[in-house]
């Protein structure tokens, strides 16, 4: 057993010839994941048929999804299965929020997990390094809501293990495009977002060559890419507006902007 006085348990039983049951207590945040990382890593990878109870798992962070995708995809290269056991609901909202469940079923008894792992090869819904992970995040339309983009690419950046250089481009284009809703954007009476709030829906899903993000708004129709980019030799602008989007269509790979019903939806995809 490898412990840490008030932050996370670890240990396994075996639960039937050929299937381990993984267990886990306390929280699963950066300073958790860092004392169990290579516990984990290891118990995985002597697994085929791998059952992690989280049901005493009482908070889980970035970090820690960080560590039980590592472990999945390693376990599912080999052909093995992995399951999560009984979460908490709030850590099981994690689960889902974050795409985690799609690489890694939730199980709520202890015999559906045996059944689930037990059941043919491979593990989540098709190949580890090919399935998307799917995130969303909606913030206040202020410049509140900038910052808590920022913070959000921070956590993306260690769920996902990014490149300094992709978190920088991913960072830069969130950051620019609500900045620029925040700015420039009218709201209309009545478009508003799902819970009335004046908000901005970030979504992305990654895969292993790149990163899809969408920044959806309901304001009035704006496009910001209506600012052309600049040519090579003209002078620098008098003032910084269209910068941004400049600096933006310059890092993405592809930039498209649709008007759908009462929402803009501004449409980036980055190379990873």
């Amino acid at each position: 057993m490898v412990q840490s006085q008030r932050i996370l348990l670890i240990d396994t039983e075996e639960i039937i010839p050929g299937v381990t049951k993984l267990n886990l207590r306390g929280r699963l945040d950066a300073p958790g994941a860092q004392i169990i990382d290579d516990t984990f890593a290891r118990m995985a990878g002597a697994q085929e048929r791998l059952i992690v109870d989280l049901s005493r798992v009482s908070f889980i962070a970035s970090a820690g999804l960080r560590t039980l995708i590592a472990g999945a995809r390693g376990l599912i290269a080999r052909h093995g299965r992995m399951v999560c056991l009984d979460p908490d609901p709030l850590v099981e909202q994690v689960l889902v929020r974050s795409g985690v469940d799609r690489l890694i079923p939730v199980c709520r008894e202890l015999a559906e997990a045996i059944r689930v792992v037990s059941v043919g090869g491979g593990g989540g819904r098709g190949d580890p390094e090919d399935e998307p992970l799917a995130f969303e995040l909606e913030v206040d339309r202020t410049m509140h809501g900038v910052r808590r983009a920022g913070a959000w690419v921070d956590e993306l950046a260690i769920l996902l293990n990014l490149s300094g250089e992709t978190e920088y481009a991913l960072r830069l284009c969130l950051e620019e495009a609500v900045t620029n809703i925040v700015n420039h954007a009218t709201p209309e009476p009545g478009a508003v977002g799902e819970g009335g709030q004046d908000s901005v829906t970030l979504r992305l899903l990654a895969n292993t060559t790149a990163l899809r993000v969408t920044i959806e708004d309901h304001c009035g129709a704006f496009n910001p890419l209506d600012t052309p980019l600049p040519q090579p030799d003209a002078p620098a602008p008098e003032s910084e507006g269209g910068l941004g989007i400049t600096l933006l269509r310059r890092h993405a790979d592809q930039v498209s902007w649709e008007r759908v019903g009462t929402t803009n939806r501004l449409s980036i995809t980055l190379p990873r």
